[in-house]
């Protein structure tokens, strides 16, 4: 068993490094994104979203869909109700929501029927 502890620890440190590289890469593509002009800063999504949906920011991705780079966000309504809204990352359309009583929390894309 004492044996097996340095190569666990090995492994454990092997693993921290490559997760600290893979951070580092999206970081650079990050960076490219944003000087190509396909993706917005997410501070300025934020602002964005508290300025026209009631809620609380729960948890926020970045994904491409079919060519396009949306940030995927899960937001905490005042009455405990989580909505998924979806945010095309260049100009911060709302391309979809889902969730109950999204139009309480001002979320609703537009073209949805009432």
């Amino acid at each position: 068993m004492i044996a097996r502890l340095p190569l666990f620890v090995l492994s454990v440190a092997c693993l921290l490094c490559a997760g600290s590289a893979l951070a580092d890469d999206d970081d650079d593509e990050a960076r490219a994104l944003r000087a190509a002009g396909d993706l917005r800063p997410l501070s300025e999504l934020i602002e964005h979203v508290e300025s026209t949906c009631q809620g609380r920011f729960v948890e926020t991705e970045l994904e491409e869909d079919d060519g396009v780079w949306v940030y995927e966000i899960k937001l905490l309504g005042p009455a405990g109700d989580v909505a998924e809204l979806e945010y095309d990352a260049r100009d911060f359309d709302l391309l979809e929501a889902e969730g109950k009583r999204l139009d309480r929390l001002g979320c609703v894309p537009a073209g949805t029927p009432d």
